[in-house]
């Protein structure tokens, strides 16, 4: 089985258009499937648990939804979702994306390509950590089937051609069961950025590879609820990118104590970073984060 995880805080929208997407492309996706999509305490403005709802109308497979009463961040909906899932193959996808049925099967395929692939990612016009993967179409995208011509064409193109990274940005990832059986969830401390990188580093030393499926294109807006965030709250992406920015200095000063690096007290960009030497390095700690349990205090589960 199949299980998709998708998040979403706010961004009505784009977590409109992202539904819309998935349900098309997994009309043409044979196999039992289950969705899990979970609302990160997002303003009520926003209808995201509507939204949600009315996908589950749409469908005939198995769709869970849950609801956090305080925010969660990345790590946190990502832990959720791994904790919750139960298929072979989890796929997690942010809200600000639109899928294509080309992405999907390119990544299946290279998933299966080998054993020891545990995490195979794709590439877009906006790839976080990874300008080598940014893919941007040659043409303005007028809709859904402009995305879907480009996504057909780059999956033709490439194939099932891959490469392998040395580090994981989480935003678009088919994961395998067999990965998170060895090394469970996201390690809880990182809430809002280093969860997915520390998680990509601990899937190479347990000896699985991520790779970037060359022929699987998606659409991504890039940023989706931090630009919901500056409109919202009448402030400048400048100040957003500012406070952003504050939450990964936080996060890569734990980041560097876990790991017991010596390196810049300032944030230097993951370019920086030696992933070859933390893929080989000795620890002291278990690599291994068990999956969490809903708190029905924490969230409702619909």
């Amino acid at each position: 089985m199949l299980s998709v995880i998708i998040p979403a805080r706010n961004s009505k929208s784009l977590t409109y258009n992202c539904l819309t997407s998935v349900n098309f492309t997994f009309q043409s996706i044979p196999g039992p499937k289950e969705f899990i999509l979970i609302d990160d305490n997002s303003d009520s403005e926003s209808e995201i648990v509507d939204l949600f709802l009315n996908f589950r109308k749409s469908t005939n497979s198995t769709v869970k939804i849950i609801r956090f009463n305080h925010r969660q961040h990345y790590t946190g909906v990502f832990n959720c979702g791994l904790s919750e899932a139960k298929g072979n193959l989890i796929f997690f996808l942010s809200n600000d994306m639109m899928l294509t049925p080309y992405f999907l099967q390119t990544v299946l395929s290279v998933a299966a390509l080998e054993e020891e692939i545990g995490i195979v990612r794709g590439t877009s016009q906006y790839t976080d950590s990874h300008p080598e993967h940014r893919c941007p179409p040659p043409f303005s995208l007028r809709g859904y089937q402009d995305i879907l011509d480009f996504s057909a064409y780059i999956s033709k193109y490439h194939g099932f051609h891959y490469v392998q990274d040395n580090l994981l940005s989480g935003d678009a990832i088919l994961i395998k069961r067999s990965l998170i059986d060895k090394i469970g969830v996201a390690d809880p401390r990182f809430f809002g950025y280093f969860g997915d990188v520390d998680y990509g580093i601990r899937a190479r030393r347990s000896g699985f590879k991520l790779v970037c499926a060359k022929g699987a294109w998606l659409h991504h807006e890039g940023a989706g609820h931090v630009k919901h965030e500056s409109v919202t709250e009448k402030v400048d992406l400048h100040q957003k990118h500012q406070s952003r920015m504050e939450m990964v200095q936080a996060a890569y000063v734990k980041f560097m104590e876990k790991w017991e690096l010596s390196i810049p007290e300032i944030y230097p960009g993951l370019s920086e970073l030696d992933f070859e030497k933390l893929s080989q390095q000795k620890v002291s700690f278990s690599e291994y984060e068990a999956p969490i349990s809903l708190n029905s205090q924490l969230c409702q589960v619909l």
